[in-house]
Order: C-alpha cells, then sequence, then structure tokens
C-alpha cells in the first residue's frame, strides 16, 4: 500500500517541476535570445516481487513480477530551435541566422549570448546594452584590413574615429577628344643681338608640353636647343647671348584643350593639376601637366589612338613627381585608356583620383558577415572590425548563468570560434533581434497535461489514504 503512496508524491513532486519550468517558459515569452526548455520524465526502479524462469523441456518460462516505484525527472533539456527574427531598424542590433553565439566578456571571462541588442558606448565600446559587457571580435588593421587569424578581443573603435588621408597616386581619364582638332600653331617676332641675352614673354598656357622653333629670319637658320631657354611656369623666352644677331621667328603650338583635377597630398591637402592636351599630329596627342600652377617635367608624353576605331591604343607618358614642403613627393600616374579620338565635342574629364583628404567617423553599418564598416566625413569608407561567432557541438550541454547568458559545461564541448558564416556558423542579420522560441500553444497545452497529470497523481494518495483508512476500521 506504501509503494503507490510514495510513487504519487514522486508524481507530484516531478509534475510541479515540470510546471515550473513551462512557467519559466510562458514567463520568457517575449525575452529576446530565449530559449525554452522541456522535462522529460523516467521510471523508477521497480520491486521485483518475483523473478524471470526461463523455459525447461516440459515448461514455458515465466516473465518477472515487478512493481513500480514511481518516476523521476530524467533531464530538463534546453531546446536551442531558432526563433523568428524582429525587425527593429537600428543598425547595432544583430541577430544570428543558423548556429552560433556571441561572445561577450567581463574583462575576466567569456560567455555567450543569442541576445544581440548592442550599441556603443561613450568610450566607443561595443557592448550588450542588457549586462554592459564587450562584444568579441576582430579589429581592422591601420588599413582598414581584418585578418580573420588575428587576435579576438573586445570591440572598440576609439582609435578609429577618423580615417587618415591618402594622397593621390593615379588619375583615371575618360570621354573624348575631338578628332577635328588641328595644331593651332603661333608665331611671334622678336630682335637679337649677339653679346646680349634677349628675354621675351608669352603666355605660359601656351608653352606646356610644346615644342618652340626659333628662326634667325636673317640667315635662315634654326637655334639650337642650348642656344635658347623656356620658363613654363612664367611663359619666358630667353635667346642666349651668343646666338647671332638679326630677327627672329619663334614658332610655337597652344594646347587644344585644359582639364583642372583636384588632388591630395599625403598630409590630405588639395592641390590642382592641369592636364594640356596638344594635337600634335594625326592620331596623336602630346600631354603636359601643371600641378599649383607649376610645369612639371613628369605627367609629359603623347597617347595614341586607333586610327580607324578612334579608341585609345597607346601611351608615352612619364611619371608626374612633384614635390610637396612639408609632405611626401606627389607620384602621379595618368591614365587615358578610357579616352576616344572621335568627331565630337571636347568633353574629356577625370573619371577617378584615388586620393582624399582625412575624415572623421560620422556613421557605422553592419553586414552579413559581422563587419563593422566606417562611413566618415570625406567620403570614403573602411573596415572597422568584425564581430566574432562561436558554435558547440551540444548546445544543449551549455548551463545558464541569467541575463541571456551562457557558459560552457563539460558536456557542451569547447568552442568553435570564428568569423561568421564559415566553419558551420551562422550568418548576422543587421538590424533584427531574435525573438524567443517559445510557443504559446505549445505550452498551454502542456501545462493542461502537466495539470492534469498532478491531478492525477494527488487521486493517487487521495485513494490509497482512503484503502488505508479501511484497513484501519476492518476491527470495528
Amino acid at each position: 500500500m506504501m509503494r503507490s503512496l510514495f510513487a504519487g508524491i514522486s508524481g507530484l513532486k516531478n509534475h510541479q517541476t515540470r510546471m515550473d519550468v513551462i512557467g519559466n517558459n510562458i514567463a520568457n515569452v517575449n525575452t529576446i535570445g530565449f530559449k525554452k526548455s522541456r522535462v522529460a520524465f523516467q521510471d523508477l526502479l521497480s520491486e521485483t516481487l518475483v523473478g524471470a524462469a526461463s523455459p525447461t523441456a516440459t515448461r514455458a518460462g515465466t516473465n518477472p513480477v515487478q512493481v513500480g516505484l514511481g518516476m523521476s525527472i530524467a533531464s530538463i533539456d534546453v531546446v536551442h530551435s531558432p526563433g523568428s527574427s524582429e525587425a527593429t531598424g537600428k543598425n547595432t542590433d544583430l541577430s544570428i541566422e543558423g548556429d552560433g553565439f556571441f561572445m561577450l566578456s567581463d574583462g575576466l571571462k567569456t560567455y555567450y549570448t543569442r541576445a544581440g541588442n548592442f550599441d556603443f558606448d561613450f568610450n566607443m565600446s561595443f557592448y550588450n546594452k542588457s549586462n554592459g559587457m564587450r562584444v568579441l571580435g576582430i579589429m581592422a588593421d591601420a588599413n582598414g584590413v581584418i585578418n580573420p587569424r588575428d587576435e579576438i578581443v573586445s570591440i572598440n573603435l576609439s582609435s578609429q574615429l577618423s580615417a587618415p588621408p591618402k594622397a593621390t597616386s593615379e588619375i583615371d581619364f575618360g570621354k573624348n577628344l575631338d578628332a577635328r582638332a588641328t595644331a593651332d600653331i603661333q608665331t611671334d617676332y622678336t630682335t637679337h643681338t649677339n653679346g646680349t641675352a634677349t628675354t621675351f614673354n608669352l603666355s605660359k598656357v601656351c608653352l606646356p608640353g610644346t615644342t618652340i622653333t626659333i628662326t634667325n629670319e636673317s640667315t635662315g637658320d634654326v637655334l639650337a636647343a642650348g642656344q635658347y631657354t623656356i620658363d613654363h611656369n612664367t611663359g619666358e623666352v630667353t635667346i642666349m647671348a651668343g646666338a647671332a644677331s638679326g630677327n627672329y621667328s619663334l614658332e610655337y603650338q597652344t594646347p587644344n584643350y585644359t582639364t583642372s583635377v583636384s588632388i591630395f597630398d599625403s598630409k590630405g591637402d588639395v592641390h590642382t593639376a592641369d592636364i594640356y592636351y596638344t594635337k600634335v599630329a594625326d592620331n596623336t596627342w602630346g600631354i603636359a601637366t601643371m600641378i599649383d600652377g607649376v610645369f612639371n617635367s613628369g605627367g609629359t608624353g603623347t597617347i595614341s589612338f586607333d586610327p580607324l576605331t578612334g579608341r585609345f591604343s597607346s601611351s608615352m607618358l612619364t611619371m608626374a613627381v612633384q614635390p610637396i614642403p612639408g609632405a611626401a613627393d606627389l607620384t602621379l600616374t595618368l591614365d587615358f585608356s578610357n579616352v576616344t579620338e572621335y568627331a565630337g565635342e571636347f568633353t574629356i574629364a577625370y573619371t577617378n583620383q584615388d586620393g582624399y583628404n582625412a575624415g572623421d567617423l560620422e556613421g557605422i553599418t553592419v553586414d552579413g558577415s559581422g563587419v563593422l564598416t566606417g562611413t566618415f566625413t570625406n567620403g570614403q569608407k573602411r573596415q572597422l572590425a568584425q564581430v566574432c561567432l562561436a558554435s558547440f557541438a551540444n548546445p544543449a550541454g551549455l548551463t545558464k548563468v541569467g541575463n541571456s547568458l551562457y557558459d560552457v559545461s563539460p558536456n557542451s564541448g569547447a568552442p568553435n570560434i570564428g568569423i561568421p558564416g564559415v566553419g558551420g556558423r551562422g550568418d548576422i542579420k543587421p538590424e533584427t533581434l531574435e525573438m524567443s522560441n517559445v510557443d504559446l500553444s505549445q505550452e498551454f497545452v502542456d501545462m493542461i497535461i502537466t495539470q492534469r497529470g498532478f491531478q492525477a497523481n494527488s487521486r493517487i494518495i487521495t485513494t490509497s489514504d482512503q484503502i488505508l483508512e479501511e484497513l484501519v476500521n476492518i476491527r470495528r
């Protein structure tokens, strides 16, 4: 008789535990990142009244005669099925699509969570707003490059609040040079007396990249290069004192078109590069460069076009090197490979230059791989850090420690740590939070079943008590 009482008591006690688990699930129906639990029962030891007997030649075998002694809890399992994603519109709210946990640190120990309600504090530490723990990940280097094999640390962007400038190293050009253009030849005259240098001024915008022919009209002799000098910055042409006396003609070609490009030095200061285009022959153009109004011996040469297609065919340009006081020398490569020569208007312009000035951080976005990208006031974007995830061979073996946090246990396995989307780890969904995976309809059904189980076990005790009462009253 007493066995049924103890069986009923075990049923009451363990159904109450199951009710506690269901109540906790329902209480956390709106807790972000919460994973529900479930209770599994098992029977207790059974008392053997008659043991089993094996069959003989004349008799069949007999089964054991046993009476169960009640039930107990086999396990309380955490169900790590995914919860639905809730859109929040906040770019630092993150959820995980697939397996894995965010890693948080209190400075001493690492914890794991599915709750991605993150933000930045005034020190620019990326942290969990529920408990103040910092999110772990990989920091980008000074060039904005993230190495997946780098050390995993607390994400802090205090050293990433500004982007350094980048000196311009290449200027790309596109669109058209007018194939109908002709050489614009100009002629000036002067008188020179042997023994005295003769200097006269032309417009300096006429001189970049041009070849000047100086002829003694009296003798027909053409001055050699060493008998005169050209200052492209001032427009001065000087006939040396040793040249023969006579009336001289100066024949030179002016540029057909000019474009200007703003470029940057290593300190982020802005400079102006003027590019001059001079038609020197059919399908061939001379190129000359002035930086901040100073003629540059680099950045000169010719570009050629295919006479059949008008497409760019070849370039014979030198690299422009310009000393900049207080900064590194500017070294420029000019790329005209996307320029055409058609019978149309001059539309040539630069399509890109790869330099920029310094900028301050003004916005942060997160992508599906957990990369935090900063937008700066200079228009540049660069990677700042990457959130890392941890996955476990047996996530149900993790220990709940409160505040939506988990800790490793001997049966969870070691964490498999790395970047999202690799090694079985899930992807990041920005601007969303993972909702609780509690299914209210299932919980209510389980609650009814648990309640009925509790009532049935209480009836065992009541009925057993009535039978005991009858036994006590037999003497009456």
